[in-house]
């Protein structure tokens, strides 16, 4: 398995990584293939495509979508008029009503790391509960704390945190912190192709 690239969503005027597939449903339901037959992938990207979300007016909307073949280019005309249809609407920005679940935002630096999915942990997350596209439930969870809490209950958990990748050791104390730029990264993860839309 390989760490996927997350999904974004505008939070606060700015992009943070998102960890969930909002799009998974739709494509789904409607046996969509948002992808060209002869176009190369990656490993880091199954899905083949990165959305960048927004919340508006207390609803979810796919604002963006790139494709990931393997680096991150515009959205073939064919395969825009394709999701469009399936929606259906004209252009972005997309209500997402087909959306029922959750979504986690990582808000933080990441804790630790993992090979697998979407399976990092970071200091903190936000996660935002919808249903028809719609918020349900917005609160932020100290997943750092969680994660103290498990380590004081297993110590070989700790021991196998602590045997990965110590040289990154920032802080006094069990957690290892592997990114310093974390925080900065997302300033600059716009889509090249990207343009804000009016509110």
């Amino acid at each position: 398995m390989t760490a996927q690239t997350p999904e974004r969503i505008i939070i606060d005027g700015r992009p943070r990584e998102l960890y969930a597939n909002p799009l998974y449903r739709l494509l789904a339901s409607r046996r969509l293939d948002l992808c060209i037959p002869a176009s190369g992938s990656s490993t880091a990207c199954y899905r083949r495509y990165v959305g960048t979300w927004e919340i508006r007016n207390g609803a979810l909307h796919l604002v963006h979508l790139n494709m990931m073949v393997p680096d991150e280019e515009p959205l073939a005309p064919e395969l825009r008029q394709r999701l469009f249809r399936a929606v259906p609407c004209k252009d972005f920005p997309i209500m997402a009503h087909w959306f029922n679940g959750k979504l986690r935002i990582a808000i933080g630096r990441r804790i630790v790391y993992s090979h697998h999915g979407w399976s990092h942990w970071f200091e903190r997350e936000r996660v935002i509960t919808f249903f028809g596209g719609k918020v349900l439930r917005d609160r932020e969870v100290d997943t750092g704390a969680i994660l103290e809490r498990q380590m004081s209950r297993n110590p070989a958990m700790r021991d196998r945190l602590a045997d990965r990748d110590c040289e990154h050791l920032e802080r006094p104390g069990p957690l290892i912190w592997f990114d310093n730029d974390a925080e900065d990264w997302a300033l600059d993860w716009w889509p090249r192709d990207y343009r804000p839309f009016a509110a």
